[in-house]
Order: structure tokens, then sequence, then C-alpha cells
């Protein structure tokens, strides 16, 4: 069967999460087929549809036999899902809030600027950790940028061309499709290029840095405090 091209009028996923609230296990396999085999996805289309076959998952596991999850479970479900989908490798905590509440003075309390003693604590350890990865970056940095000196140095001996034209040496960061193409031809004759001038992710005199250093320090940034509630 010939796929269905999508069109934006069409608002075909409104349907489709109807239609994952709907399913149960043994219509599944079929509703996910549905939704990857009878469309021609675009960028935006196959993002509705792969959320609409993972709801569509989780209502049908839901229905059986060991579901019936509580709303505090699904909450639960919705957490595990957004860590271990977008932030798996978040390590101080995360945030959700719905501004629909903004709506209603009783919620006041959810939208102070305020966290937790213990994810304030976590914040600070992951900065402290941050540091001495920067630290010790920048140690390495400095010996890598003797050797490239020293390497540089040498480089020019070879090519004293190289201080009318560098860009001719240098290997290729960003460019045009012509300058790769001119690039890779060069990596392929086996083109002797200059020493890389090595990287520092973090300087000791940047503001990255220099806010970390304010956090182990115990200075709560962006106007927060902390609170228990």
């Amino acid at each position: 069967m010939e796929k269905q091209q999508i069109t934006e009028e069409m608002n075909l996923q409104e349907q489709w999460y109807k239609d994952a609230r709907e399913q149960f296990i043994d219509e599944l396999p079929g509703f996910i087929n549905h939704l990857l085999n009878d469309y021609n996805h675009d960028y935006g289309t196959i993002c509705h549809a792969l959320s609409a076959g993972a709801i569509a998952t989780i209502t049908a596991m839901n229905k059986s036999p060991q579901g019936g999850i509580t709303g505090f479970q699904a909450g639960a479900i919705m957490w595990e899902f957004i860590r271990h989908w977008n932030y798996a490798g978040n390590k101080t905590g995360l945030s959700i809030l719905d501004y629909d509440n903004f709506l209603y003075p009783q919620y006041e309390y959810r939208y102070q600027k305020t966290i937790r003693p213990d994810i304030w604590k976590a914040i600070q350890e992951q900065a402290r950790i941050a540091l001495e990865k920067a630290d010790g970056d920048y140690t390495e940095y400095l010996a890598k940028r003797d050797v490239y000196k020293s390497d540089l140095a040498d480089f020019i001996k070879k090519y004293p061309d190289y201080l009318e034209r560098p860009e001719y040496y240098e290997k290729l960061g960003c460019g045009t499709g012509v300058q790769w193409d001119e690039y890779r031809k060069k990596v392929e004759s086996g083109f002797e290029f200059a020493p890389s001038l090595p990287y520092l992710h973090v300087g000791l005199d940047s503001p990255v840095y220099k806010h970390w250093q304010s956090i182990v320090d115990g200075n709560i940034p962006f106007g927060y405090s902390i609170s228990d509630d």
C-alpha cells in the first residue's frame, strides 16, 4: 500500500494521540505499524508518531492484568521516562513548572526561587568535580601547548611559507563544499598539515570556571535561596 503524504493541515497527530489512549496489548503492534508504515513522515511528524507510540505502549501495558497504576505511579513513570530518555546524565535533579497554576493564588509557593538543601549540595559537588577536571585539563593543556610551540617551530623550518599562508597548511575546521573537497584531496594525498593548537574547554579565567568556584564557595546563583518547602 502506498504511504500517505502528511500535510500540516491534516493535523493527524491529534487523532494519533486519541487512538493511543485506546490501545490494548493485542492491538499495539498494529497501531505502531500503522504509525510507522502508513505515512511518509517529515522532521516533525515522526516526533508525533514516536510520542503516540510510546503513550500507546504504556496505555496498553497498563490495561494488562498487571497494570492499573495510580496517579502517583503515573508521575513516577513520567519522571523515569524523562530522565532516561533525555537526561540520563543529570546528576543534580530536575524540575517541571506547570504555568497553568499561575492562575491560582494558592500555588504561589511553587514559583519561589528556592532549591532544596539536598539539591544545592549536589550542585556544589558537581561544581567541585568540574573545577578539579578543569584544573587537570589546564595542566595538560600547558604541556600540550609547549609541545605545539616546539612542533610548530620545526614545521616552519620545513615549510617557511607557512608564515605567509598558514591557512594552506592548517586543518580545515569549517568551510564550503569546494573547500571540503580540496581538503579531502589533501588528506588522501598524504599532505603534511601544520600542528594544531591544543584546545582548552574551560579556561581558569573564564566566566564558567569562576561561576563553579563561586558555587563551591557557597554562593547560590541566580537569586535563589535554600528552602525545605
